[in-house]
């Protein structure tokens, strides 16, 4: 028995590196498959046709000719003054959408202003929001500190806001939540207004029926009330704080969240449960070797993907390197809660089944999430726990044994 349990430690990792190699095959063959293009600088101007998907990172941004791909976009300023034929996905600091968007705008920044017709939904959050006179989009997902829709909106609207105005038409259904609303358009379809003030203009109209709330209480609507009626509905009240400011949808937002994180969860466990266990294991047994390795590879692997990028040929390679590293960023939370559940379960031997280790890593993911928003201290804690976490989970990958069989495929060859 004994000379078995090696032989099986070493499968357990070798069948660990085969999943690993599998999801990065995937991803390899998904860029292979995909045509796209990849531009980054301090300061980026495109001025030609673009015909595959576009990728930018930079400072300064401007595109002057049509995309006809997918647009992605990180930057400081952004200004796009023309056709982009499917989706774009950006965050920046001022972005300006001059051009005419074929899909679905999804994007987060300071100053935000949309001035030609979307065709599809927009779903964007920024300190301010307008969209201008004479433009047309789909629906609406917005939130914000101040937002103005001088425009139409063909869709649905949701708004959570420190101030909204709308002057143009909704053409369906509004639900606006937060500080201040101002009605001097026209709302179609049946409208929830909640704020602490509510402003009915002369220029309102109301095509249905609408349920608000203030701090007043009673409402003066004057002649907007066209069809419908108004009806106050103290449910929708706005408790205390500023929690709007978070999406008019943010319970829905925060239940896919949680849900979200919960799926995850149970991949992770269902997919790496041997390497979590032994991830758990050495966090308790090799705790500072974990917190350096974890450390190092948080430092090393941005390094490394700068270096790749130096060169021509590196490029591809170290957008893989960031494209990994900011998934595991991402999921660094979910991974470090999963491990925690295993380190519970082996440290007092509870034996716990698949299941109770997923909720009971849900709870610590939430536990987590409350101590990360300690100022500072949340934070330190945070990045030292993640740190260690990924060192353990490093430690327990056999790189002897990869060494080896890269040296015999050398051999071969």
């Amino acid at each position: 028995m004994g000379s078995l349990m090696p032989q099986y430690h070493g499968c357990t990792k070798t069948y660990f590196m085969k999943k690993i190699f599998l999801v990065v095959a995937l991803v390899c063959s998904y860029c292979a498959a995909s045509a796209y293009r990849i531009e980054y600088g301090s300061n980026i101007t495109i001025s030609q046709p673009v015909y595959e998907d576009l990728y930018i990172a930079g400072g300064t941004i401007a595109i002057n000719a049509p995309v006809y791909g997918d647009l992605i976009i990180a930057g400081g300023t952004v200004i796009i003054n023309d056709t982009v034929s499917n989706d774009i996905l950006l965050a920046g600091g001022t972005v300006n959408f001059n051009g005419f968007v074929g899909d679905d705008i999804r994007c987060a920044g300071g100053n935000l202003t949309i001035s030609k017709n979307v065709t599809g939904d927009v779903v964007i959050a920024g300190g301010t929001v307008v969209i201008e006179k004479q433009v047309t989009i789909g629906g609406l997902i917005t939130s914000g500190g101040d937002i103005t829709v001088n425009g139409n909106i063909n869709g649905a609207v949701k708004a959570a806001f420190g101030n909204f105005t709308l002057n143009g038409n909704a053409a369906k259904e509004m639900d606006c939540r937060g500080g201040k609303i101002t009605i001097n358009g026209t709302v179609e379809g049946n409208a929830i207004l909640a704020a602490t003030d509510i402003i009915i203009g002369s220029d309102a109209a109301f095509k249905n029926n609408v349920r608000y709330w203030n701090n007043k209480g009673s409402l003066d609507f004057k002649q907007s009330l066209k069809n419908g009626k108004a009806s106050f509905d103290p449910s929708l009240q706005i408790s205390n704080g500023q929690w709007y400011y978070l999406g008019a949808a943010t319970i829905m937002g925060l239940l896919w969240y949680l849900g979200m994180v919960l799926l995850l969860i149970i991949i992770v466990q269902y997919l790496f449960s041997n390497t979590m266990q032994r991830a758990a294991i050495t966090v308790f047994e090799n705790t500072l070797k974990s917190f350096g390795f974890g450390v190092l590879f948080f430092i090393a692997v941005p390094v490394a993907a700068v270096v790749a990028f130096i060169t021509i040929i590196g490029v591809p390679v170290g957008l893989l390197l960031i494209i990994g590293y900011l998934i595991l960023a991402i999921l660094s939370s979910i991974i470090a809660s999963v491990v925690a559940a295993n380190w519970f379960n082996n440290r007092n031997n509870y034996k716990w089944q698949y299941w109770r280790i997923v909720f009971v890593a849900f709870g610590i993911f939430i536990v987590l999430k409350i101590i990360s928003t300690i100022p500072f201290a949340g934070w330190l804690i945070m990045a030292c726990m993640i740190s260690i976490v990924f060192g353990a989970i490093l430690l327990n990958i056999n790189w002897k044994t990869k060494r080896k069989l890269l040296v015999m495929n050398e051999v071969t060859t």
